[in-house]
């Protein structure tokens, strides 16, 4: 490849991490704000813990079933 487009692909990869980056940041603040403590930490902790609840309520649901 030639260095002008690997300077080019390079510049773009790097802003492209750059607004993904204020994108997270954002994100996270605004978390915090809703009441999670720790941002997209304690977002995807809750979530775990929602799709775990789900899935033994499922579970308990198929074996009442059976």
């Amino acid at each position: 490849m030639i260095d002008s487009k690997k300077d080019s692909l390079i510049a773009a990869l790097e802003s492209k991490v750059d607004m993904l980056e204020t994108e997270l940041d954002y994100l996270n603040k605004i978390l915090v704000e809703c009441g999670f403590p720790e941002g997209i930490k304690t977002l995807k902790m809750t979530v775990v813990e929602l799709l775990e609840e789900d899935g033994n309520m499922m579970q308990k649901q198929s074996s009442q079933e059976i």
